[in-house]
């Protein structure tokens, strides 16, 4: 069943609760992760490494130029830095004025890399900018992957916005009409999937736009899905450990929006 609670009863009164325009920020120049706190890099069989990017930001673009490092927490990572993994350029990125941010290069190496996983803690420093007071670690998963065959199969939503509650029990297959699609059986509806589509290298999900087939007669529209308007919100999903996160916003057209939500999933 839907969140009939959420649905009809939590946006009151659903104009007020439309995606409002970013304040602009006017505060001092200072770093954080601004693309998501953490994500899964991947390594083929038939490579030899492969490379993942970290994107960081200033909360405003800087005025002059800055080098900013990225500085690997090895207390807290199972990863060894120089054995699995290395940070390309010496770990440093080069931030020009008026930018405002940048990426850094993980090289994930493939000999000893295992399907189970290790995981890298990174952290911003920079002697001529500030940190911010949020978003200041980075968590990397790194992994030998597996095939998209190992994945699909039976999965226990453990979180969830759109049913009544965690712990339902969906089938995740393969769509064979289109090449790199996933469908979560009967997650709508009955007879109603919930389309996916995702990277084959990254294991990063794109969510179409698509009716949930949900009518909402208060305001005389489908519930419609589609992705997080939020970009520190990343969908993906790990071919080894057969876990998904997606952040689906959910919206009704030319009426507003119930907001970015999260449904995750784990393999049974």
């Amino acid at each position: 069943m839907k969140n009939i609670f959420y649905l009809l009863l939590g946006c009151l009164f659903f104009f007020a609760c439309k995606d409002s325009e970013a304040d602009i920020y006017e505060g001092d120049t200072m770093l954080n992760f601004n693309k998501g706190v953490s994500g899964n890099g991947f390594v083929l069989n038939s490579q030899t490494y492969s490379d993942y990017k970290i994107s960081y930001g200033s909360l405003k673009a800087v005025q002059t130029n800055h080098s900013v490092k990225l500085v690997f927490d090895a207390s807290n990572s199972t990863a060894v830095q120089g054995t699995d993994f290395e940070i390309l350029n010496n770990a440093t990125d080069d931030l020009s004025a008026g930018e405002t941010g940048g990426e850094f290069t993980i090289r994930i190496y493939k000999a000893p890399a295992v399907q189970s996983g290790k995981t890298a803690v990174f952290k911003l420093q920079s002697s001529s900018l500030m940190n911010a007071g949020f978003d200041q670690t980075y968590t990397l998963n790194m992994s030998l992957t597996c095939p998209v065959t190992s994945f699909v199969g039976n999965f226990t939503n453990t979180a969830t916005w759109w049913n009544s509650g965690p712990g339902g029990s969906y089938e995740i297959v393969e769509n064979p009409a289109v090449p790199n699609q996933l469908l979560i059986k009967d997650f709508w509806d009955f007879g109603i999937d919930l389309v996916l589509n995702y990277n084959p290298t990254t294991f990063v999900v794109s969510i179409p736009d698509q009716n949930t087939g949900y009518f909402v007669t208060q305001y005389n529209g489908y519930i419609w899905a589609k992705p997080s308007t939020d970009a520190a919100q990343v969908s993906t999903f790990n071919p080894c450990t057969r876990q998904m996160t997606l952040y689906i916003n959910y919206y009704i057209p030319s009426v507003g929006s119930y907001g970015n939500q999260t449904e995750k999933f784990v393999g049974l």
